[in-house]
This record gives C-alpha cells, structure tokens and sequence, in this order.
C-alpha cells in the first residue's frame, strides 16, 4: 500500500517522555531584564506531566493507508528537546477509544508498546476515520 494521506487534524499529543527546553525563554527575559524564574516554571510543569503522565505537545496528526503520523508544529519544536515526532503502524492497534477530554475530546490508540492519546476539534469524527481505514486495511 502507498502512504497516501487520508485525513489531518492539528492536535496536541500526549508525549510522556517529553523535556522541556526552556532555555529561549530563559535568554529572551534576560535580554528584556524580565526576571524570568525557570525553577518555578519547571516545577509547574513537572507537576503537569506527574498528574498527566506527559506533555500535551501540539502539532498535526496525518492518517495515511498505513500509519497515523504526528508531527510537532515549530513552536512545539523550539521547546521540546529532542524528536517528539512518531508514526503508529495502523496494523499494530488493537483498540482505539474516544475519551472525555476538557474542551476536546482525546483519541486513545492501543498499541502492543502502549497507548497513545492526542486531542483535536471534531475526534469523534477523525477516530472514525482511523477505524474505516484499519477496517479497509483488514478486508
């Protein structure tokens, strides 16, 4: 099968291994004379990923015949160290459940390596997409 794309949301995925790079931030409030307290917005976020079990990273998800790609938008790179993007073979889910989310709803996607989750306007609809495409793949 080719790698066609079928659909594309922007997103924000769940990333449980994401790091932070605050350190743009930390040289512009110097140049500024703002006084910028990392600690504190380190804290903040540790806390973050410890009640979530991640970081909501935002950027794009692409739904081809084969996988579901995520993507970090550049704002999302620029903070982020290292590569948050990855790519989820559709042939290796084996569940996919639509979850209350605060102002979206958040797409589940079980794997045999674990569970993926990313939130976007209109879920209900793009998981539907993901499950006629693993259908279509299995017929």
């Amino acid at each position: 099968m080719s790698n066609l794309k079928i659909a594309k949301k922007l997103c924000n995925f769940l990333i449980e291994d994401a790091k932070e790079d605050l350190s743009l931030v930390g040289n512009l409030a110097d140049l500024s004379g703002f006084d910028f307290h990392g600690l504190v917005v380190e804290s903040v976020l540790s806390q973050f990923k410890e009640a979530y079990g991640g970081l909501w990273v935002g950027g794009a998800v692409i739904l081809t015949q084969d996988h579901i790609n995520f993507t970090p938008n550049t704002l999302n790179e620029i903070f982020h160290k290292g590569d948050n993007a990855l790519s989820i073979p559709l042939a290796h889910i084996f569940n996919i459940d639509l979850e209350f989310g605060f102002l979206t709803k958040i797409i589940a996607v079980t794997t045999p390596y674990g569970i993926f989750k990313f939130r976007c306007f209109g879920a209900q609809n793009f998981m539907q997409k993901i499950e006629s495409q693993i259908q279509h793949r299995n017929t």
